[in-house]
C-alpha cells in the first residue's frame, strides 16, 4: 500500500469558521481511497491560529509561546479532520505515524505544518507531498493584487528559494511554502505538489499521480 503525505492548509478547514462543506467533500474523497493508500494528513491552524496569535502578540507573548499557541490550534483542527476519516488515528509526534492512517497538527516551535509534512515524508521514505492550499499553486507574483500573475507549472527548489529571498519579510501572500519546507524537500529530493485543496477532483488527481492543475516543486 502506497503512503501519501498531505499538508492540509488550515484555511481550508477554518477560513473564518469551520468549513463543513469542504470537510465533507475532502473526507469522502479520502475515504474512497483508503483501501488503496495509507494517508498521513498534517493539518494547519488557519484563522483559528492567526486570531489567537494576533491577540497574544499584543499581550507581549514571546515568539516561542506564539508558536505554541499556533501548534495547539493546528491540533484542534487535526482532531476535527480525524473525526471525518475512517479508522484514522490522531498523533502528536512524528514517531507515531508509522502504522495506519494518521492525522496530526504541529509538533515543535519553529516548524510549520508544511515542514512537519516534509519531515513525515522523509521518515516514511515518501518522495512526494501534496500541499493543499487556498490558491492554485505557486505564482510568479501575488495573484491577489496582480491580474497578470502567472501560475508556474514546474519550479526547481533553488528557484523557489530565490523567490522566497525576494520577500524580505519572509513568506509573502504568494509564497505558499516556507524556507524550511523547501530545504527539507531539497535535501531528500521530495517533490511537492501545490494545489488548490477546494478542487476535490483535482486533489484526487494529484493523489493518484494523474495530470493536475497546480505546481510541481522538484530538483535539481
Amino acid at each position: 500500500m502506497e503512503d501519501v503525505v498531505i499538508s492540509l492548509g488550515g484555511s481550508l478547514v477554518n477560513p473564518g469558521g469551520i468549513d463543513e462543506n469542504f470537510l465533507h467533500g475532502f473526507s469522502e474523497m479520502i475515504n474512497s481511497l483508503i483501501d488503496k493508500y495509507r494517508f498521513v494528513i498534517v493539518v494547519g491552524g488557519g484563522k483559528l491560529a492567526r486570531d489567537y496569535i494576533e491577540i497574544a502578540r499584543k499581550r507581549g507573548e514571546s515568539e516561542y509561546n506564539l508558536d505554541l499557541i499556533g501548534i495547539m490550534a493546528t491540533r484542534i483542527n487535526a482532531l476535527l479532520v480525524k473525526s471525518y476519516i475512517k479508522n484514522a488515528r490522531y498523533a502528536q509526534d512524528l514517531k507515531e505515524i508509522t502504522n495506519g492512517n494518521v492525522v496530526m497538527g504541529g509538533t515543535v516551535p519553529g516548524h510549520t505544518t508544511d515542514a512537519v509534512s516534509l519531515l513525515a515524508a522523509e521518515l516514511l521514505g515518501v518522495k512526494r507531498v501534496i500541499n493543499a492550499t487556498t490558491v492554485d499553486g505557486v505564482y510568479d507574483k501575488d495573484p491577489k493584487v496582480n491580474k497578470d500573475a502567472r501560475l508556474i507549472k514546474d519550479i526547481r527548489y533553488a528557484d523557489l528559494l530565490g523567490m522566497f529571498y525576494l520577500n524580505s519579510s519572509g513568506a509573502g501572500p504568494n509564497q505558499v511554502l516556507d524556507f524550511l519546507s523547501i530545504k527539507i524537500a531539497e535535501r531528500s529530493g521530495i517533490e511537492i505538489m501545490v494545489i488548490n485543496g477546494r478542487d476535490i477532483d483535482n486533489f484526487k488527481k494529484a493523489i493518484e499521480g494523474d495530470d493536475f492543475r497546480g505546481t510541481r516543486v522538484c530538483g535539481p
